[in-house]
């Protein structure tokens, strides 16, 4: 049925799994559970036991402290928590009123405000899943390698789930050893790897240089120019595909011609913003479940372009809230960051934006490289590349720059770091 790093889980390990959640009475006289467990077979078994009998279940990564699993699970409405092992049983008091269907409840990632819950029906990820089925045929022959979390729904819907449904038998790495993950994908005939830009990028500087990686999906951030020109040279079939945690999948890119390229919707699903690449809109996703409409503001901004097949398809340019307006102009962090990360020697880099009395708005820099690049050298070399408003008020080259588990920025907290730092140092005495 399905491999977790070298084991093989079959059909009959699942209903053995069935058969012990069956009798037990914390899964028998709730009705919203979350768990926070340390092996992927027993949620993903469990996962499975929800979906049948029409339980709310809530994945909590494992590596979350007890107090905080039990606060997320309070607030998403849940009555009992499995915390590690299923015989470690925490019953909560949760005075949250769910009304909805059951499904499958998740936090967003928060990267630009606070982490929401977010509940969406069973019935509503079956529809997901035998769409994305239905417009992603290319990989029907494939193995799918998922090398992300399980807990996600990109790993376990578009991942799992839609192997399962297509009677595939997907294998599911969660050892952090490239090499292992080489090995994995070297192991099989055709494999596509599930992952994330970011790892996907520190794979391929171990991957054998006189071969290609035969295919891989990416989500969760869009990657840079430089980048997706990197990994297109040494992956014969690299897809992206866009999503939100209240829609799932919206659109997958099957034929990627830039790193913003997000493709075209899935069929159940239909797609508002601009037609006009200097005039992007918010993408607004009207999602049809079973002849029910939904309506779902993303709070990203892109447009419709035809690609060199003449198929319409959408590109991503930035976050609503991360886009910065300097003296009434629009800034775009991911257009400043694939110029940036063209300069020969800048390995990363970010874009934030600070307020400021005169403009509004500023644009900030952090970045990254093996050489000491003095700030003022890289402004002069910012001006010589960027419209005026464009280049950076306030530049700064660090070691690190932050990012989530799964790659993505939180501009918002870089923001804050950044001022609070500001902030100290204006105290120090001179």
């Amino acid at each position: 049925m399905l491999t977790i790093n070298d084991t093989y889980y079959s059909e009959a390990d699942f209903a053995q799994y069935e058969q012990r959640f069956a009798e037990m009475e914390q899964l028998t006289d709730a009705d919203n559970i979350a768990v926070c467990l340390t092996e992927n077979i027993i949620w993903l078994a469990l996962c499975a036991y929800a979906q049948k009998k029409c339980l709310s279940v809530m994945p909590i990564h494992p590596s979350t402290p007890l107090h905080t699993a039990k606060k997320l699970a309070v607030k998403a409405g849940c009555s009992v928590l499995f915390y590690q092992d299923l015989g470690n049983i925490h019953t909560l008091n949760s005075t949250v009123q769910d009304e909805h269907q059951a499904g499958l409840i998740q936090m967003s990632s928060g990267t630009t405000g606070e982490p929401k819950c977010i509940k969406r029906s069973w019935e509503a990820i079956q529809v997901e899943i035998k769409n994305y089925i239905s417009c992603f045929k290319q990989t029907a022959t494939t193995t799918p390698v998922i090398a992300c979390p399980v807990t996600h729904s990109y790993g376990l819907i578009s991942g799992v789930m839609v192997a399962l449904e297509r009677g595939q038998q997907p294998i599911i790495v969660t050892n952090i050893n490239p090499k292992f993950l080489i090995k994995t994908l070297q192991s099989v005939a055709s494999p596509l790897l599930y992952t994330s830009p970011t790892m996907l990028q520190g794979l391929m500087r171990l991957w054998p240089k006189n071969t290609q990686l035969p295919a891989a999906m990416t989500s969760g951030t869009i990657m840079s120019t430089p980048l997706f020109d990197q990994l297109k040279q040494r992956i014969t079939h690299l897809y992206q595909q866009y999503g939100c945690s209240e829609a799932g999948c919206i659109s997958i890119s099957k034929s990627m011609q830039y790193a913003n390229d997000i493709g075209t919707p899935l069929p159940h699903i239909s797609i508002d913003s601009s037609l006009n690449k200097n005039q992007p809109a918010e993408i607004i996703a009207q999602i049809d479940i079973n002849g029910t409409q939904h309506c779902v503001h993303t709070q990203d901004l892109g447009f419709l372009a035809e690609n060199n097949q003449g198929d319409l398809t959408l590109r991503f340019i930035a976050r609503l809230d991360d886009t910065i307006i300097v003296a009434g102009l629009n800034v775009y962090p991911q257009e400043i960051e694939d110029i940036i990360l063209t300069h020969p020697q800048i390995i990363d880099a970010v874009v934030f934006k600070i307020e400021d009395p005169f403009a509004g708005q500023r644009v900030c820099l952090q970045y990254r490289s093996e050489h000491n690049i003095d700030e003022a050298q890289m402004r002069d070399w910012c001006r010589q590349q960027l419209a005026a408003y464009q280049v950076p008020h306030h530049l700064q080259q660090v070691t690190t720059i932050s990012r989530l588990a799964n790659g993505k920025v939180n501009r918002k907290q870089i923001a804050n770091d950044f001022q609070t730092q500001r902030q100290q140092s204006a105290l120090q005495p001179a």
